[in-house]
């Protein structure tokens, strides 16, 4: 008779394996890329990438993480480590050229695995390497119709410092985290709601930061923001 297994192992077997994707994984990566965009289906939303920028980055421009289950790729995230011009956030966010900066540049999950906490975790995940490779400053961008990706950065830290156009004129979201500094402190603050933009764009320039999100009872959502100090 074969012992049942315990309430743990079962717990155990049922976690998600994180791990570093390398050149090998380029098609798992790219077919996943492809089936999450698919899905999705809003090109406004989520930024389509080319076969070529992962090649790039798993051949030393960044980092890949994955998630995997059954032996499958499930899940990824990359943290880009060499930024083009075009992705050079500094200017915008008041850095100076010396200052390490990687992105957040973007994550997929598998359609039958969303809602389960993954692109959360991987943005955690991310965060923990770029601490391990030195790097104090992170930014991403999210579409502001794309309330789990920018809701789950500012749970992790990031702040909204800005609204800007990218990829053919679709409005993004600029998140940042200085990982060398504290919580925000206290300071003045208010809710605005996330289909505000141009409320939004006020804020920002009146020297406030995203740093809150809630939903509220007719399922949209409200941003904080909060005064800088």
């Amino acid at each position: 008779m074969t012992a049942l297994a315990t309430e743990g192992e079962i717990a155990s077997a049922l976690q998600p394996l994180y791990v570093t994707l390398a050149s090998n994984d380029i098609d798992a990566i790219f077919t996943l890329h492809l089936a999450a965009t698919r899905a999705v289906g809003r090109p406004d939303l989520i930024k389509a990438e080319s076969r070529d920028f992962f090649e790039r980055i798993l051949a030393g421009s960044g980092r890949a993480i994955g998630v995997v289950r059954d032996d499958a790729l499930i899940a990824y995230g990359i943290l880009q480590l060499d930024l083009p011009l075009s992705e050079d956030a500094r200017p915008l966010l008041g850095l100076k050229r010396a200052d390490r900066l990687a992105k957040l540049a973007g994550a997929s999950v598998l359609p039958s695995a969303w809602g389960s906490g993954l692109h959360g975790a991987l943005i955690d995940r991310r965060i923990v390497e770029a601490r391990n490779l030195g790097i104090p400053h992170l930014y991403s961008t999210a579409a502001p119709g794309n309330t789990r990706s920018w809701g789950n950065l500012i749970t992790a830290g990031f702040s909204i410092r800005g609204i800007i156009e990218k990829y053919g004129g679709h409005l993004r979201y600029l998140l940042y985290r200085d990982l060398s500094a504290g919580a925000p402190g206290e300071g003045n603050g208010m809710w605005c709601a996330a289909a505000d933009i141009a409320r939004q764009r006020l804020l920002i320039a009146g020297g406030f930061a995203g740093t809150g999100w809630r939903r509220r009872a007719d399922g949209g959502r409200d941003i904080y923001y909060r005064e800088q100090a």
